[in-house]
């Protein structure tokens, strides 16, 4: 047999192999469901519905009038240099700080009192407005030794000034004007108290805002523990007009005491 010529028993064995598959395929196409259609989900969604926008509130049609504030004259909050409208009394190089803590300025107690014949020379002090005033200041300090005093004042001349602030008096006999830790509002005319000093009790670890008002010839002293509630502390009347107003820092019987003032404030009196 030649090696190319295929014999007739294979052709229909081929031959019904082929019939047999078809049918198959023709009952399995008839049998089968349709496919369902695969949906691809997109890499970008639509974007939910915005919401209305809210309405914006109409504004007024002029500004309103700012809120009426006392005047200020003068303030210094002690940042870093001293405003130049000071000046020092008594002393070109007296003991001063600005530097121990941010926004204080810090006054070495000088030995100087207006109770004697030398007069203290660690005041800072700028010239006294006309007419009525009010005067604040905030006072960090705790009196140890007797007669320290620090706080405000109004100078007249050089044995003449009211001095109000936290000192120290202790004297062998109990007497009201000397309570230890007090506030103190002094009246000194040519070297001498006039009046009574008003002597009130500080607490001890309490810093105090203390004020004088100067209401024509009366000055008022007060004091306040948090800006808001002020007490009346006392009063003095003088005739003459004063020469300068600023911080005192004196009367000191030992070496190295010394007084924090976190501001100074001068406004016009109501």
């Amino acid at each position: 047999m030649s090696p190319n010529r295929v014999p007739p028993g294979i052709h229909r064995v081929a031959f019904a192999s082929m019939v047999m598959a078809g049918a198959l395929l023709a009952c399995s196409l008839a049998g089968a469901q349709p496919t369902a259609e695969i949906i691809v989900e997109p890499t970008v969604r639509a974007e939910s519905p915005s919401l209305p926008p809210t309405t914006a509130p109409e504004l007024p049609t002029a500004p309103p009038e700012p809120t009426a504030v006392a005047p200020s004259l003068f303030r210094d909050d002690f940042n870093g240099v001293l405003d130049p409208g000071w000046s020092w009394w008594k002393s070109d190089a007296p003991g001063w700080s600005l530097s121990h803590m941010d926004g204080w300025l810090r006054l070495n107690l000088s030995t100087g009192s207006f109770f004697s014949a030398s007069p203290p020379e660690n005041l800072l002090v700028r010239t006294a407005p006309p007419g009525d005033f009010d005067m604040t200041t905030f006072l960090r300090f705790s009196p140890h030794n007797n007669f320290e005093l620090a706080g405000l004042v109004v100078v007249f001349d050089d044995h003449s000034a009211l001095q109000f602030g936290r000192g120290f008096c202790s004297t062998e006999a109990a007497a009201p004007s000397c309570i230890g830790d007090g506030l103190y509002f002094d009246d000194i005319q040519n070297g001498t108290p006039v009046g009574g000093n008003f002597a009130t009790q500080a607490l001890l670890g309490l810093d105090y805002m203390l004020q004088v008002q100067r209401q024509g010839n009366t000055y008022l002293a007060s004091l306040s523990t948090d800006g808001t509630s002020w007490t009346a502390v006392g009063s003095h009347s003088i005739d003459t007009a004063p020469v300068l107003v600023g911080l005192i820092a004196a009367q000191a019987t030992v070496a190295n005491p010394y007084a924090d003032f976190d501001y100074f404030q001068m406004q016009a009196g109501s």
